[in-house]
């Protein structure tokens, strides 16, 4: 596996400040084996019958990385390194358990080939860390998009799934959630 390092900035989402850097390998073991993720996760999960709550305690509790790369602040002119992964989003899932499937199946996609695969905070959306090429010939913005705009027209139409397409950005927060069965890209 490439070594991704992504900024990992600590709640709330107002914070744009980041605490450290972390691998994808010590991403993967927080989102897996953190005691106290795993208690903000169950509270967040426990106000999904509330959009509004929910969203509000996802904002406060939950941590958030730039998995396109280091920042020195959440913003994109503040990047300092690319990581070579953008995050795939997809929400609105009909189960929990649908998230799972999905979340198995696109980790063992050959063409996507995700770094990091977990279940999102409301249990039923998937975060994908996809790995991309940096060309040469454009910049870092150009060829995070274009990679972007690819995998997502293929997500479309060969499992015609609907993605969040806010995750746009360079910067965009990422928020980390418990997923004892989160998947890691070990070669």
């Amino acid at each position: 596996m490439r070594q991704s390092i992504v900024t990992f900035f600590n709640a709330p989402i107002t914070n744009k400040v980041p605490d450290s850097v972390c691998s994808l390998q010590a991403l993967h073991d927080y989102i897996v084996n953190n005691t106290p993720l795993a208690e903000k996760t169950g509270r967040v999960r426990t106000a999904l019958t509330d959009p509004k709550q929910f969203r509000q305690l996802k904002q406060q509790l939950l941590p958030y990385v730039t998995p396109a790369g280091i920042f020195t602040y959440c913003r994109e002119q503040s990047l300092l390194i690319p990581s070579g992964d953008f995050v795939i989003d997809l929400d609105h899932l009909a189960s929990a358990d649908e998230a799972r499937e999905l979340r198995d199946r696109l980790f063992d996609d050959d063409f996507l080939l995700p770094d990091l695969a977990f279940v999102s905070p409301s249990g039923t959306g998937v975060k994908l860390f996809v790995p991309y090429r940096l060309y040469t010939d454009k910049t870092v913005k150009e060829s995070f998009r274009m990679a972007m705009q690819n995998a997502w027209e293929y997500l479309h139409c060969k499992y015609e799934l609907q993605i969040d397409k806010s995750n746009a950005d360079l910067c965009r927060a990422c928020f980390i959630c418990h997923d004892e069965e989160a998947k890691l890209r070990e070669k």
